[in-house]
């Protein structure tokens, strides 16, 4: 008995005994990017064929109708197929095709520059609850975070405490 409580403790002294080490969370598998990139090929494709018959304006508004969900990707792309339209009349027409994902289509409008003080008149022209879109004021445009460094803790040779290394 003596002999096991010996090795165990000279193995924890040492730092081998139990590290821990926390993964990364890796909350985005390469399936959902493949499928996010399909989806905007094909929204591209989409824009691209609408804006041969329709204004700019029309076709983040034809493309919001038909999906909402796609209306922020839409206000992206058809901002960087026909940079001349101004980005308050796309973020107009998709407020109004699309009201149900006002916080998407607000915080993808930061990202792409518009004043922050814009949104709420737009919201309020598009008969949408101004404090919806000030969510996405207030936080700025989305940002993707670093990813978690892991959390590695090891037992000091000298000492009764463990700290993070």
């Amino acid at each position: 008995m003596k002999f096991k409580l010996f090795a165990v403790g000279l193995a924890w002294s040492a730092g081998l005994a139990f590290p821990v080490l926390a993964a990364p969370d890796s909350s985005v598998s390469p399936e959902a990017t493949s499928v996010a990139s399909a989806e905007q090929a094909r929204i591209e494709q989409q824009a691209a064929q609408l804006l041969t018959e329709n204004s700019p304006v029309d076709v983040v508004r034809l493309i919001a109708q038909e999906n909402p969900q796609n209306a922020p990707l839409a206000i992206q792309i058809v901002h960087v197929m026909a940079p001349e339209v101004s980005l308050e009349s796309l973020v107009s027409a998709a407020f109004n095709a699309a009201p149900e994902v006002a916080l998407a289509i607000a915080s993808m409008a930061l990202e792409l520059g518009l004043d922050a003080t814009l949104l709420p008149e737009l919201a309020i022209a598009a008969n949408i609850d101004p404090t919806i879109v000030a969510e996405a004021t207030a936080a700025g445009p989305a940002t993707q975070s670093p990813a978690p460094q892991p959390i590695i803790i090891r037992r000091h040779p000298r000492g009764s405490g463990i700290s993070p290394s």
